[in-house]
């Protein structure tokens, strides 16, 4: 059976062979990348090799539940009807609100929008894509006059020049930067540029890495476009035919702050980095420019996105193969929400709020309360449910209280709410703690519907497992409320039936200059929905967007925007925060937290800054720091990147509910937004940071969580056994842990005035605590394999005198350390990278860590190199 991956936006294709046995550990299916699917050909990241594992969550929400009571699903539905009903009579329309998600799949979202735009009467209903790429959705629309991507991946294969702004891609979306890889390979020509203040994984494999300045973009494109004015290097026939607004963007970019010069003393950049970048761009007509969330995720995102639109636009690399502005999708159906209306500034098929789309949208619908005005922002909107003035909200399929900016007061505001009702498949999910009703949802490889990747590829997910207990579809569950509620129109049989009223939606805009057109799917058989193969819209259509010159504006030019640099004030003893993700975990963790292997690359929650800063600021990694926002604090473990500038932080989105507890960054995001899109500003919130007095490290080894009091706490799935790491202001007493158990031993380490804590059970070691006054260096893993066989003494022993250094996961496809790379390096003589994959299989799966193998494998040689000629000096 294909189907599609459940996690970023490049959108893979899988294959599941085989049927799930559910409580069987041997009898389940395996699921491989699909050859067939044109997103990825087979290949899969971590994430996706590890799917299999995934879909044994430990905690399922099996029933719904009203309060602490499980009810039938009649019961829930029925009581959320009433709810909706009395709020709406009581309040109005605008006192209710859905919060949804790019985890749904198009029918989930298709019908979440009508219920509260065409029937309820809102347009309160937001999605948390906003988080992640509603900045490039405001700037397409202003450029474009429509929310348009106007490339595909085959592009990469035919540039000469890509240029990645503000995306860790070889982490973000692995098997699309393993296709830019191979681009590389097969064309030697093909030259790489990276803009980002981190020296990421990506930026480490680049021909050229520009570390900009935070929110520096607009004044490095600003520039460029200044630039390219001045070397007549502008398309003046495809402006004057095709683009208007010219006039006004030339005379903000006449400005002398976009002077080559000026920018690259404004961005942090040497002169000649600028000006290679600038030729670069100038001397190469088919060129790409990727950008994510270092774009969006700003106060000024849309205007970075338009900056990077308008010097495709001015030069006319646009509509042609191998050349464009690529606006990457964070989630596996962003792009489809973003069809269907998700987003509470749009209403539906691409169209807004003026009087003819909502007239013409309403008559479709036959709505009864059809709505005519945007709603409210995620930001915003739970802003609004803090303030009271949204009485009701249902989530589904996310989960707020961590990934919301502010999230102390997102969990304040729902507190505080009438009535919460939560989707999810988790009960453990933070969000599901403030539930009134607890909905369970079919998760991934239980429900069936449509979803859209970055490209416009329209995929299939496919169930091939029965939802545990009572779990249902998510458009099933919102159905029944709208019929509860009394409303018509939302009898679908199947999924298949809402996909066509979707699709024939879209008749809408065949007569307008709107291009989103699925019309021609609102006759699909049952059959045909069933053996749907990966299609691009427009449908039947292989030429580009736009390569015709025309857009879909009322001029049928494309819009320059005039964008314009504006310098940030000095924040004196506050640091650069940036958030975003790690290679491999999801979102917060509900579906691959629980995956040893997915486990190891990130410990525990972990706040990165310069060694230099580090060293200056008297902090030692590994210590435990506290990071402050709007007076609270969070705390997190520190280490060293020497790809950060001096007065920057990066931690990562992941860490909440019980593998985080209570170190959620978000809690450090002021709620800033971009005023046109709304998206939030992760990239470059303001916090301090300073140490905090921890008198006790240590890590628990065992089934169940430490049984003492700790001031930092943090989970970690083990194979063998789980682990726990945990700091304490106070002492952590010996004392204690001896009364745990009858056989606990406590055996000192004076090496470091630490102690280790034994506590077995007969021959089995039940639990094992590492204590030290100092952060721990040792690597804990060796010592899970005590758990695997009958406990002795000794064995403890010989593994603590070998002194186990701390390795880092490099290639989590293969679980190969830098510890085995460097192993395998010296012992078997390997100086390439060929030899050191055919040993060891790194970096030959999905290519996200070979920035980091290659390295090692430059380093090893430069040390030989260095012990040679200091031997032949000596």
């Amino acid at each position: 059976m294909k189907s599609a991956c459940p996690y970023c936006g490049v959108g893979c294709g899988v294959a599941v062979k085989g049927r799930f046995q559910p409580g069987s550990l041997t009898k389940q299916p395996e699921i491989v990348g699909d050859l067939s699917h044109p997103a990825n050909h087979g290949a899969l990241c971590v994430k996706g090799s590890a799917l299999k594992e995934s879909l044994s969550i430990p905690k399922r929400l099996l029933y719904p539940r009203l309060g602490n009571k499980e009810v039938s699903w009649p019961d829930a539905t029925g009581y959320i009807a009433q709810k909706l009903k009395e709020t709406v009579a009581k309040h109005g329309p605008d006192s209710v609100a859905l919060y949804v998600s790019g985890q749904l799949l198009t029918e989930d979202y298709y019908v979440a929008n009508k219920l509260m735009k065409g029937f309820i009467g809102t347009a309160n209903i937001d999605t948390n894509s906003r988080l992640c790429m509603s900045s490039a959705v405001a700037a397409h629309n202003r450029a474009f006059g429509e929310d348009l991507v106007p490339v595909h991946y085959d592009d990469i294969a035919t540039s000469d020049l890509i240029v990645i702004v503000g995306a860790n891609t070889a982490w973000t979306h692995p098997v699309l930067f393993r296709r830019i890889q191979q681009a590389r390979e097969a064309n030697p020509d093909l030259r790489l540029v990276v803009i980002d203040p981190r020296r990421t994984t990506t930026a480490e494999q680049a021909d050229l890495h520009l570390p900009i300045a935070n929110d520096g973009d607009v004044l490095l494109f600003n520039g460029l476009l200044r630039y390219l004015s001045d070397h007549h290097a502008l398309d003046d026939e495809f402006i004057a035919m095709h683009c208007e607004g010219f006039d006004s963007l030339k005379a903000e970019i006449s400005r002398d702050q976009y002077r080559l010069a000026r920018c690259a003393e404004s961005l942090g950049l040497s002169r000649e980095q600028l000006n290679t970048f600038y030729a670069m761009f100038r001397d190469t007509p088919n060129t790409l420019t990727l950008f994510c969330q270092g774009i969006n995720q700003s106060a000024n995102g849309t205007d970075k996105a338009n900056a990077v639109i308008n010097c495709h636009l001015a030069t006319g690399r646009i509509g042609k193969p191998g050349a464009g502005p690529f606006s990457l999708t964070g989630q596996p159906n962003a792009m489809g929400g973003r069809e269907v209306g998700g987003l509470a500034n749009q209403l539906a098929v691409h169209r807004g709020f003026d009087p003819e789309s909502v007239a013409a949208v309403g008559d479709f619908w036959q709505a009864p309360n059809m709505t005519t005005q945007p709603g409210l922002k995620a930001v915003e909107l739970f802003e609004a449910i803090h303030q009271g003035k949204i009485k009701f909200v249902w989530v589904i399929a996310t989960n707020p209280v961590v990934s919301l900016p502010d999230s102390r007061k997102v969990a304040e505001a729902l507190a505080r709410c009438e009535c919460v009702v939560v989707s999810d498949i988790s009960p453990e999910a933070d969000t599901a703690a403030f539930a009134d009703v607890l909905l369970p949802a079919a998760g991934w490889g239980e429900k069936d519907g449509m979803v859209t990747n970055s490209e416009r590829m329209i995929s299939r997910q496919r169930a091939f497992l029965s939802p545990p207990g009572e779990a249902k579809a998510d458009w099933w569950a919102i159905c029944e409320v709208a019929k509860k509620m009394g409303f018509s129109g939302f009898d679908f049989a199947t999924v298949a039936d809402v996909y066509r009223e979707y699709a024939a939606l879209s008749r809408i805009n065949r007569d307008s200059p709107y291009l989103f057109d699925i019309s021609s799917l609102s006759s699909m058989t049952d059959a045909e929905y069933a053996d749907w193969q990966p299609q691009r819209w427009p449908l039947g259509r292989e030429s580009h967007l736009f390569s015709d010159g025309v857009f879909p504006t009322a001029s049928g030019r494309a819009n320059l925007i005039t964008v314009r640099h504006r310098e940030q004030a000095a924040r004196p003893g506050v640091w650069w925060l940036n958030t975003g993700r790690q290679r491999d975990q999801w979102h917060t963790m509900t579906r691959t937290g629980h995956i040893a292997r997915l486990a190891e690359s990130e410990t525990e929650p972990t706040v990165y800054m310069h060694p230099l800063s580090a060293s200056q600021s008297q902090l030692t990694e590994g210590q435990l720091v506290s990071l402050g926002y709007d007076g609270n604090s969070m705390l997190a473990k520190l280490a060293v990147d020497e790809g950060l500038s001096s007065n920057q932080l990066y931690m990562s989105m992941h860490w909440a509910g019980a593998f985080g507890f209570a170190s959620r960054v978000n809690q450090m995001v002021a709620p800033e937004v971009d005023p046109v899109s709304g998206q939030p500003a992760f990239k470059s919130a303001g916090v301090t940071l300073s140490p905090t007095r921890a008198a006790s490290y240590g890590i628990w080894m065992g089934d169940q969580p430490p049984p003492f009091e700790t001031d930092f706490l943090s989970f970690q799935t083990g194979d063998k056994v789980n682990l726990w790491r945990f700091a304490c202001s106070t002492p952590l007493s010996k004392s204690h842990l001896y009364g745990l158990t009858p056989q606990a031993l406590v055996i000192d380490d004076a090496g470091n005035g630490g102690w280790t804590a034994l506590m077995t059970a007969g021959t089995r070691l039940t639990a094992m605590c590492l204590v030290s006054e100092q952060p721990l260096r040792s690597d804990p893993q060796p010592y899970t394999a005590l758990f695997d066989k009958a406990f002795s003494v000794s064995a403890f022993l010989a593994l603590a005198m070998q002194g186990q250094a701390p390795s880092k996961l490099v290639c989590s496809c293969f679980r190969v350390t830098d510890r085995q790379i460097m192993h395998a390096i010296e012992q078997h003589g390997l100086t390439s990278l060929a030899g050191l994959q055919a040993q060891l299989k790194c970096g030959s799966n999905c290519g996200s860590c070979l920035g980091e193998v290659k390295a090692l494998l430059k380093q090893t040689q430069v040390n030989t190199e260095e012990a040679v000629t200091e031997g032949e000096q000596g």
